[in-house]
């Protein structure tokens, strides 16, 4: 996708690793089943910028199981956005937004 192109090409311009995503990794849950990656990458936009977002897709369906992770270019933007974004309204299901335990 575009937005990686992006971020592939600040990381060399800044003179880190391309595949650097970033600082600061959130798990989201109850993300709704029609939410997308872009919608993610575009909802936590409004705190910093993105490095990746994946949603996690069930084995055998490949339909969305209402979880993924966002990572944070940035560790204060990561924190700002558990504080600000937990419990927000996205696509008409309220997110938990919490620190990643990996």
């Amino acid at each position: 996708p575009e937005r990686d192109v992006d971020r592939i090409e600040n990381n060399i311009k800044e003179g880190r690793h391309p595949k650097y995503s970033g600082d600061f990794k959130m798990y989201v849950g109850n993300i709704s089943f029609q939410c997308t990656e872009e919608d993610m990458t575009e909802f936590f936009e409004t705190i910093g910028p993105v490095g990746d977002v994946s949603l996690v897709l069930d084995n055998e369906t490949g339909r969305p199981r209402g979880f993924g992770f966002v990572t944070m270019m940035k560790k204060a933007d990561g924190e700002r956005a558990i504080e600000e974004l937990d419990g927000k309204e996205l696509k008409g299901r309220n997110l938990n937004v919490r620190p990643s335990n990996n």
